[in-house]
């Protein structure tokens, strides 16, 4: 099992007493496993960061920043699964990737087209 304990979770463990602050990093780690089979996961890090929540008063809660760049493999996505919330929120995640790389692969033509086609708004990408 190439899983380990601890991090968030829907269960209660003791690994995970650990409160989130301001500024923590974490891995959140979607991902399906068939037992002696196969298994998928998409990894990111995450940043901890302070948010206010509308509708609520001014009470501020925690919420998440995505960190990593790497483009997520549309073919693993069946996007007739998807809200029309969770669809623009990969296209929207693919925009920050190809603006945060684009940069960096200036003078890698093929790269740069890879990166292209692997950010495209999903709808495109089918």
């Amino acid at each position: 099992n190439a899983e380990y304990m601890g991090g968030i979770s829907n269960r209660c463990a003791p690994q995970s007493l650990e409160p989130f602050v301001e500024g923590m990093i974490t891995s959140i780690e979607p991902g399906y496993y068939e037992d002696g089979n196969f298994g998928i996961r998409i990894e990111n890090l995450a940043v901890c960061k302070k948010v206010i929540q509308n509708g609520f008063g001014d009470t501020s809660y925690f919420g998440f920043e995505t960190l990593t760049c790497v483009p997520i493999q549309a073919k693993l996505i069946d996007i007739s699964l998807l809200t029309t919330e969770e669809e623009e929120w990969v296209d929207s995640y693919h925009t920050k990737c190809f603006q945060s790389l684009t940069p960096l692969l200036e003078n890698d033509s093929k790269s740069l087209d890879w990166l292209k086609r692997n950010t495209a708004p999903l709808r495109k990408q089918l």
